[in-house]
């Protein structure tokens, strides 16, 4: 070795020689530095280490021969004892049995450092792999301390030595506190450093970094061999890949491949059925009527179809509301799915201090505006059943709720728990077997609406259910349930039913209230803050209950309400009632949205004084909501001018439809994208913006194939195995003539052909009469309104 090596290697002031000799070497990861005289436990000062760091800028590159010195020393260091320090027993499993393929493979490198190897192939293929090992990053400081970094991929599984019979294996290693060691911790276990840090807080905060092995190595090997490592201060699960890894499958995986299969073979007789019956123009025998409702051909054309003439009776505006609501839903997620892979994490706080970032961190409104939206739909279609029946269906109102949200949450969920874990392929593709893990073990969760209890673990905080977005739906669903004892005393008793529903108004504003006063949580959904904030309390506590979201179903309930008492008649409001409700309406908007504007940031040094937590707490959801329900109201009574004009555009429809699937898709969506990154993330508001609309364009895509295999199949059927609410002679009468053609009817539901439906140009009013609103919503694709999203 050269004197410049050697001074270098002083100047790093480790205690031993493999340490100074690597203090010179460019190809080995910089993170050996620092480990080797930290890993267990020497004394270490950082900023001797730092200091140590300046020669490289000053000084002229090491020469060639220098850096094979030091190679060759590396090597000669490689297999080792316990207890010298030897940094390469964090990247190797050196302590495997040396007789073993692994030992044999792992000395085999050694001497290919030392030089020892005669074809430069190999020793290629054993310097590519080392190369691809996890380096310190630059601006490791500036970034998330306890990810070091993800490595070379794809040099490390392209990574040859065939003389050698060596070829390289990704790991990615991911420590964890050891609660069960009981020896003497140093000052470094305390510290958020390179690969130990002790970040375990009950948080999910862990230390990652990858290597790469001898793929004849197994994880049990490194992990073993890790153990001896660090003396048993950590627990480090390994998880690694090789090129050429052929997928296992299990009895589920080979079910939901089996279940799609015939899925697939059923829709494309269905279109094979529906489109001989279309050229034919005959009417489908008895058991081709069963096949029909699987056509594609003739769900997609309603999925898509847009009607451009306004109807009575259609509340045109909760098209646009709806989508916008889901892509604010989205947005707000994408700034969340890369958060522990961000290399520029100090600077988040500049990023996210600004009035305008409010919108992000006050997104969890999105959801109240569906709560809003199914209240409405739901009361209206209800009070007009009853108008029309005089009575209302309840065993069907509950039935249909089941058949249709169901059979798509339990095509997700089970897609997730199965077959989700293929499709992800990268450095963090780990955590896509530890996702369908969880969902296979807690499907039942998201399928029985029970996940707002059940998802959270109460001690340790961590989510357990599959689809965490589904604590929306059971929400819904168990407001969906006790709707009835609000709705039937409104419909049969209106006097009395007013004052039950001034009464539970009063409630739903109070009870949140209470319970963030009395459990000092935060006024709503903080994202950062102070120390003191009780971000999970007030999760667990408020914003997965029902009984605290409820005051948006109610005020949806009210807006449903006002629409049906007013009917077809016109609602007369003086200009200066239009001025006073708009701007009421927006300033009643920007006050939920920015009114936390001190407190929810990641590094606020105020806390919320109890006025604005019981105000804002208990009410902000609901007035939120009320904003909207003078935008419903205004808009459907011509009050509307613009807004109207364009949330009521009939490009919206199509989208609109496909919310629900959506908002089951997108997080899958987004888990894919983030288990699929190859390198560390920067955060920037243009890459997040161009992350989301690229997570909404194939959440579109995903959200159209879970539509035709388990939303309008599931729908066709139920129409022929039950008599539907608000079918038949009574509510065609109830139906408007329309001057365009709205779409091809599936002939499974007539016993006409084909070609005299198509001349019926008959429109279902989007929000007719029925006992369930969701019947009304759903039972057209063209008439959908969702009640879900």
């Amino acid at each position: 070795m050269d004197e410049k090596a050697r001074s270098i290697g002083k100047r790093t002031k480790c205690r031993n020689v493999s340490c100074r000799a690597m203090g010179s070497l460019a190809l080995i990861p910089f993170l050996l530095l620092l480990s080797s005289c930290a890993t267990l436990g020497q004394d270490w000062a950082g900023g001797e280490v730092l200091s140590s760091l300046q020669p490289f800028g000053r000084e002229a590159p090491l020469d060639f021969s220098a850096v094979e010195d030091v190679m060759a020393e590396v090597g000669r260091a490689a297999v080792r004892e316990p207890g010298d320090g030897q940094p390469w027993s964090l990247y190797l499993p050196v302590f495997a049995d040396a007789t073993s393929p692994c030992g044999v493979a792992v000395a085999a490198m050694a001497s290919a450092l030392e030089g020892s190897v005669s074809q430069m192939r190999d020793m290629l293929g054993v310097l590519q792999m080392v190369d691809s090992w996890a380096k310190v990053r630059d601006g490791f400081l500036y970034g998330l301390p306890i990810v070091m970094g993800v490595g070379s991929y794809d040099e490390c599984l392209h990574a040859r030595a065939p003389n050698l019979g060596i070829t390289g294996k990704y790991c990615i290693i991911v420590y964890h506190d050891d609660p069960g060691y009981n020896g003497t911790r140093t000052k470094i276990d305390d510290m958020l450093r390179v690969a130990q840090a002790s970040a375990n807080v009950k948080i999910g905060l862990f230390t990652q970094y990858s290597t790469c092995i001898p793929d004849v190595c197994s994880e049990e090997d490194m992990a073993k061999s890790l153990s001896v490592a660090v003396g048993g201060r950590k627990v480090a699960d390994v998880y690694c890949q090789t090129l050429d890894e052929a997928p296992e499958f299990t009895a589920a995986d080979i079910a939901m491949i089996s279940f799609l299969s015939v899925m697939l073979a059923l829709m494309a007789a269905g279109t094979v059925a529906d489109l001989y019956l279309r050229a034919n123009s005959t009417a489908p025998a008895t058991g081709v009527r069963f096949l029909l409702p699987f056509s594609p051909y003739t769900n997609l054309e309603k999925m898509f179809h847009v009607t451009t003439e306004s109807r009575p009776g259609v509340i045109s505006c909760l098209h646009g509301m709806r989508v916008l609501s889901m892509t604010w839903v989205i947005v707000g997620h994408q700034y969340s799915f890369d958060i522990s892979f961000l290399v520029n994490l100090l600077h988040l706080g500049k990023w996210t201090s600004g009035l305008l970032f409010q919108t992000i961190f006050n997104a969890t409104v999105s959801t109240d505006s569906f709560f809003f939206l199914s209240g409405l739909l739901v009361t209206y279609g209800v009070l007009r059943e009853i108008k029309r029946t005089g009575k209302l269906n309840i065993i069907m109102y509950y039935v249909h709720r089941l058949i249709r949200l169901t059979p798509p949450i339990a095509l997700v969920v089970l897609f997730a728990a199965t077959l989700f874990r293929f499709l992800p392929w990268g450095p963090l593709a780990f955590g896509a077997d530890s996702y369908s893990t969880m969902c296979s073990q807690n499907w039942w969760m998201d399928v029985l609406y029970v996940d707002n209890f059940l998802g959270i673990d109460k001690v340790t905080n961590e989510a357990l259910d599959c689809l965490g977005q589904c604590w929306y739906t059971a929400v819904d669903t168990q407001l969906y349930l006790v709707a009835p004892l609000v709705l039937l005393p409104l419909a049969f008793y209106p006097s009395k039913g007013k004052i039950l529903l001034f009464l539970v108004t009063l409630v739903s504003f109070i009870v949140p209230a209470a319970v963030i006063y009395a459990y000092d949580l935060p006024p709503g959904s903080i994202s950062a803050g102070a120390d003191e904030v009780d971000a999970i309390g007030y999760q667990n506590m408020v914003y997965f209950t029902p009984w605290c979201r409820m005051s948006a179903y109610i005020v949806g309930i009210w807006t449903g309400h006002i629409i049906f008492e007013q009917g077809s008649n016109k609602l007369k409001l003086t200009p200066v009632q239009v001025l006073t409700g708009w701007t009421v309406a927006a300033f009643s908007a920007l006050s939920v949205l920015f009114g936390l504007w001190s407190y929810n940031q990641l590094q606020t040094t105020y806390y919320y004084d109890p006025v604005t937590q019981v105000l804002y707490g208990g009410l902000h959801r609901g007035v939120w909501c009320a904003a909207l329900a003078w935008v419903v109201v205004a808009c459907h009574f011509g009050y509307g001018g613009v807004v109207n004009d364009f949330l009521s555009h009939p490009s919206w429809q199509p989208l609109s439809r496909l919310t629900y699937s959506m908002y089951l898709v997108a997080i899958p969506v987004q888990i894919f994208w983030a288990y699929s990154l190859k390198e560390l993330t920067y955060f920037t508001h243009i890459d997040k913006v161009i992350q989301a609309c690229g997570t909404i364009f194939i959440s579109i895509v995903v959200a159209v194939l879970v539509s035709l295999t388990a939303e309008a199949p599931v729908l066709g059927l139920e129409k022929l195995i039950f008599r539907r609410p608000g079918r038949g002679e009574d509510n065609l009468k109830a139906t408007a003539l329309a001057n365009g053609k709205q779409g091809h009817d599936n002939p499974a539901f007539s016993n006409e052909g084909p070609a005299e439906l198509e001349k019926k140009e008959m429109v279902e009013i989007e929000t007719r009469p029925s006992a369930d609103a969701e019947s009304s919503l759903h039972q057209d694709p063209e008439a959908k309104e969702t009640t879900e999203l």
